[in-house]
């Protein structure tokens, strides 16, 4: 029988036994491969879901999600330009006929349809409005998830123009995510700054394209980023660290007078003692970190141009959800890891 993963919103789940979706008219099923965890689905497990909805719940979780074509309609064959057995990545929202948008792993009550609308999951369904794009069969579908924090992140630097200094706050996997599509794209010095206790992350960040790493409890990071780029500071600050909003406050304490803060990582609380007037005095620009490029992330990831094995991180199984969402959210003791996944198939 087919199993899925429910989150109830207060901090407990499920693995129920579910039917195997039927095909509806203009929807695909897909038999999942693997599933990212995202910070975001540690946030929607203690029950706020950080999307523009709120969420619902219970719901089936995931909105990372690599598998095949199970069943496709001809309606949905026409319109994602895919067949059966194909691989996909899946865009993470949902475009509804109204203009609105759904996102797969939050949107979707358990009582809707199916109700398998999420990548923790052996199968779940794909709707009219949805995007996907094939991906390589050669590599395992858990390295292939990262696609999704590709399809993100390529869209959070393009600020940075070519040449130009990048710091990127946060070298967890939308970070280094970050950092690959930064120097795919032909930005210049890429700066990668977190605290002590990534020294994992910040050390593969400069095996993915990170010119320097700086740890800003060991160094001070005003100091470094001055000397990396010639006394200038950087032309543009990605924000993409998650839970405190502290680094909101360092992303103005490096970016040059002149320059860009791009705020891309979800913050657990509102930010006090930022001092807002530094936005008009030193010409600064704000920009939201948003915006998905499904097609870009899934080329360079089929063209061989993204480091797959140093992002992927650690896998689980299903049935070890918990140990994989406590080290997804670092409660295992003497352990990280750059990136968490589900294998489900």
């Amino acid at each position: 029988m087919p199993r899925a993963i429910v989150f109830n919103g207060d901090e407990t789940w499920e693995l129920r036994e579910v039917p195997k979706p039927k095909l509806r008219p203009g929807c695909a099923v897909l038999r999942v491969e693997a599933v990212g965890i995202c910070h975001s689905d540690v946030d929607q497990f203690r029950g706020h879901a950080p999307v523009p909805s709120g969420g619902v719940f219970p719901t089936v979780p995931g909105h990372e999600i690599v598998g095949r074509i199970e069943q496709i309609s001809p309606d949905a064959a026409a319109e994602f330009g895919v067949r059966e057995g194909d691989r996909v990545g899946v865009r993470s929202y949902v475009r509804t006929a109204d203009g609105r948008s759904r996102v797969y792993g939050f949107d979707f009550p358990i009582d809707e349809a199916s109700g398998q609308f999420g990548g923790y999951a052996d199968y779940m369904e794909i709707v009219p409005g949805s995007e996907v794009q094939k991906l390589r069969d050669d590599l395992p579908a858990t390295q292939l998830t990262v696609y999704e924090c590709l399809s993100n992140s390529a869209t959070f630097v393009r600020p940075a123009q070519p040449g130009e200094s990048l710091v990127v706050l946060g070298p967890g996997h939308m970070g280094l995510a970050a950092i690959v599509a930064a120097r795919a794209q032909g930005v210049g010095t890429i700066i990668a700054v977190g605290l002590s206790r990534d020294r994992l992350r910040l050390d593969t960040a400069l095996r993915v394209g990170a010119d320097h790493a700086i740890d800003l409890q060991d160094e001070d990071p005003v100091t470094r980023v001055a000397e990396a780029t010639g006394g200038r500071m950087a032309d543009v600050v990605l924000d993409v660290a998650s839970g405190h909003p502290g680094s909101f406050i360092t992303a103005f304490e490096l970016v040059r007078p002149g320059g860009k803060v791009v705020a891309a990582g979800m913050k657990d609380r509102p930010l006090d003692g930022f001092d807002i007037n530094q936005i008009p005095l030193r010409n600064l620009t704000v920009l939201p970190g948003g915006g998905v490029d499904l097609s870009f992330a899934c080329s360079m990831i089929n063209e061989g141009k993204v480091p797959t094995v140093e992002l992927a991180g650690e896998s689980f199984p299903l049935e070890q959800f918990e140990e994989a969402l406590a080290l997804a959210d670092r409660r295992v003791e003497g352990k990280d890891a750059v990136r968490v996944s589900l294998e489900v198939a």
